[in-house]
């Protein structure tokens, strides 16, 4: 099995694992005729499946690799966010939504309608009924105020 597998481990395993069965044959195996080439087809059966679900194995995990992780030289890098980079994702998302909402209403609007709808300064001036540098303003004196509350982080 180790020429066949070659790996003593995986011979091991398969020995192992025809003891087992052998062990659940109803009879004891006292019907089987030709016991040499019994335990020689167990033994290559056993191989057989133990490497095709390796290769399912490793076309699964390269599969989800492929979608989930970038490749930087010989070791993937996970792309998926520790649950740190989560949890303070999700408190400075808290702290940028605070300081939207503490903008005077219409700064606020002007700039949700900028930066989170991405509308541009005219259009905003001709919906609101102000003009463009009145929107240029607001914006100015929104990020003046978001910069002031959230520090650097905004950028």
């Amino acid at each position: 099995m180790t020429a066949r597998t070659g790996s003593a481990a995986e011979a091991e395993d398969i020995v192992q694992e025809m003891y087992e069965r052998l062990a659940t044959l109803p009879d004891g195996g006292e019907g089987v005729e030709n016991v040499p080439a019994f335990l020689n087809r167990m033994a290559m059966n056993l191989a057989f499946d133990r490497q095709r679900s390796g290769s399912r194995a490793a076309a699964r995990d390269g599969e989800w690799l492929s979608a989930n992780a970038l490749v930087d030289g010989p070791e993937p890098i996970a792309e998926a966010p520790t649950a740190e980079d989560v949890v303070g994702g999700r408190q400075e998302l808290r702290q940028l939504r605070d300081a939207i909402d503490a903008l005077p209403p219409q700064g606020k609007r002007v700039f949700e309608m900028h930066k989170l709808q991405g509308r541009p300064h005219a259009e905003i001036a001709t919906s609101l009924g102000i003009s463009r540098s009145a929107v240029e303003k607001h914006m100015a004196a929104a990020m003046k105020n978001l910069l002031k509350r959230l520090g650097r982080r905004l950028e």
